[in-house]
């Protein structure tokens, strides 16, 4: 097996390193001190400064998430603005707050990444998995005695559920029956607008 014996320095270097470690450095298509190199948001799509506070409170979520649902939603055919909220009431963690399982999306999203529950009998641990109308959510045997999901349950009001899911208290379980409109989401009253960025010449 062959092995490096010398070393291309910059000329900014001041210190000569060892073989491996050059070898290693010239390897990295990032900066010295940055893992992985920039994360740059998908490209394509955007919302407007406040719609995306107002999404992002909404939902708890992170601009690179909000910025995925803004690309989905505008690549699919219809009103873009309608097909966020579609985007985004779909997920599952945003279900099981919406039918009571838990009290916060913060917590939604730990009940799901703990596997917690099943879409039609298989177990989901991503928050953002999109459910299709017809699919039914439910706790895991196992799991229906936690204390996070017991306390949401008896927190919950009757009717406190969105008309398009199901919940079935007493079996643990709801259905998504159709896909969310706008009027039935927390985005009711924000006036979405979604527009296409102009990509940047290089």
């Amino acid at each position: 097996m062959a092995v490096r014996t010398k070393v291309r320095p910059s000329p900014s270097d001041e210190v000569p390193l060892h073989p491996a470690h050059g070898y290693r450095l010239r390897r990295q298509k990032h900066p010295i001190g940055v893992r992985g190199g920039p994360r740059r948001a998908p490209r394509g799509y955007a919302l407007g400064d406040a719609d995306r506070h107002r999404v992002r409170a909404a939902y708890h979520l992170r601009v690179r998430q909000v910025a995925r649902a803004v690309v989905a939603a505008a690549r699919q055919p219809g009103d873009a603005a309608e097909n966020l909220v579609v985007e985004l009431e779909r997920r599952l963690d945003s279900l099981v707050r919406r039918a009571g399982f838990a009290r916060s999306f913060t917590e939604a999203r730990a009940l799901v990444a703990h596997n917690t529950f099943t879409v039609d009998g298989g177990k989901v641990n991503r928050p953002s998995y999109p459910v299709r109308p017809g699919q039914t959510i439910e706790v895991r045997p196992g799991r229906r005695c936690r204390a996070r999901v017991a306390v949401a349950l008896a927190e919950r009001a009757e009717g406190d559920a969105p008309p398009y899911l199901e919940v079935s208290p007493r079996r643990f379980t709801a259905r998504l029956t159709r896909e969310p409109q706008r009027q039935e989401s927390a985005l009711r009253d924000i006036a979405l607008a979604v527009h296409a960025e102009k990509e940047v010449a290089r």
